[in-house]
């Protein structure tokens, strides 16, 4: 198909290469929470950032390539919104070890795991995405796999509802508490949603150019 020539592959495989760079943020950070503990909060978040700015420094050549290409395989706005989008997931993972540094946190919610799992499994979804994003034209292919991610975050959703309404039915717990790990869930659900904005963006982009 004309529409994606190999001239441009290179944006198609930056794309991939800011999903895996997402993989491996979420994984740098969801090591470090495991241990938590045992920890040293200031090396988390600087694990945690050095791949942040890694990532930067890949859209940035992947801003520099669009302005000097004449041919793209998609529209140069929806490329420089989608790379914004999926700075946005990479900023979201590197905001919670910057937020437990700062704020000095001494733990986490003893129940923050199914959070970690299924923001990992949200990431891996997405990787699958733009792996095809070359197949933008065939819905058969895309449908589902936007789809999947998109469940995931309503899955999320759903289980920060659930913690929230049982942390502030718990009257054992203080309320300085109870708006800590609020606020946690938080973090991890700002994730997931960023991971499906970038698969709404993906969908938009796919029906401008079915």
């Amino acid at each position: 198909m004309a529409l994606f020539k190999k001239k441009s592959q290179v944006f198609f495989d930056g794309f991939i290469e800011l999903g895996e760079m997402a993989r491996k943020c979420m994984e740098a950070l969801a090591n470090g929470l495991r241990e938590f503990e045992n920890e040293d909060p200031l090396k988390l978040k600087n694990d945690v950032h050095l791949i942040e700015h890694e990532a930067d420094k890949i859209k940035r050549k992947l801003e520099e390539d669009l302005a000097k290409e004449f041919v793209t395989p998609i529209d140069r706005e929806d490329i420089f919104v989608l790379l914004d989008k999926l700075d946005d997931l990479i900023d979201a993972i590197d905001e919670i070890s910057y937020k437990i540094y700062i704020r000095n946190y001494k733990s986490l919610p003893e129940d923050i795991g199914p959070f970690i799992f299924k923001c990992i499994a949200s990431i891996d979804g997405l990787n699958e995405v733009l792996k095809n994003f070359n197949h933008i034209h065939e819905k058969k292919i895309m449908d589902p796999l936007i789809n999947y991610v998109i469940k995931i975050e309503e899955e999320v959703d759903k289980l920060y509802e659930e913690k929230v309404r049982d942390l502030y039915m718990n009257e054992d717990i203080s309320y300085d508490e109870k708006r800590m790990n609020e606020r946690i869930y938080g973090y991890f659900e700002n994730i997931s949603d960023k991971s499906r904005d970038v698969c709404k963006e993906i969908l938009v982009i796919m029906y401008k150019n079915i």
